[in-house]
């Protein structure tokens, strides 16, 4: 759930999103049944350092250091993989020397473009999605457009950006989700232009 009411946006903003990640994505649940082997894509030496580092923890226990040192891995875990350790992805990019952004942008835009079916099991909900999208963006990108035209695949590959977070991570979806999705992006564009209404 995204934390909307008695906080404040302004100045809490890093908080409020990993808050936001830590209740949304819990821990101690979310895709606690993956792990070892069904961490990865296939074998192989960064696949086994894989296994290795990450098997039999939850998000949370991966801190800083590691996911650093393994700032490559969103490109060989599989599906259910990178989604389980997603989160801590997330937290991540709020890191002042945060190496991942390139990684998880791109392994979450493959995500979205992916054709193969994916069980409904390992979709993401719509705040896990809007945390997605919240971990990309800062204070001053607020009040966030969510109706920039979408581009090719091929533009955003390789191009982080807080104005196409709300393209990529809504990309393929039906238009009742995107709604949705927007729905809540609107609402804290409201607590940011309220926030700076009352501050004059």
């Amino acid at each position: 759930m995204i934390i909307l009411r008695d906080r404040d946006w302004n100045r809490d903003y890093r908080e409020i999103v990993i808050d936001s990640i830590f209740d949304s994505f819990p821990p101690a649940t979310h895709f606690a049944d993956i792990d070892g082997e069904q961490l990865v894509q296939e074998r192989g030496d960064d696949y086994d350092e894989i296994i290795r580092d990450f098997s039999h923890k939850t998000w949370d226990q991966l801190d800083h250091g590691l996911l650093s040192y393994h700032h490559e891995a969103p490109v060989f875990m599989s599906y259910a993989g990178f989604l389980k350790f997603l989160p801590a992805y997330l937290v991540d990019l709020f890191h002042e020397d945060t190496q991942v952004v390139h990684s998880v942008w791109n392994r979450l835009l493959e995500l979205e473009c992916e054709q193969l079916p994916v069980p409904q099991s390992y979709e993401l909900n719509d705040d896990q999605l809007v945390c997605c999208i919240l971990a990309f963006v800062r204070v001053t990108d607020f009040p966030l457009d969510t109706m920039m035209p979408q581009r090719t695949e091929e533009e955003y590959f390789h191009n982080p950006s807080p104005e196409a977070a709300f393209n990529i991570v809504t990309l393929g979806l039906h238009h009742e989700r995107i709604s949705a999705i927007r729905t809540q992006i609107e609402a804290i564009n409201d607590s940011f232009v309220g926030e700076r209404w009352d501050n004059g």
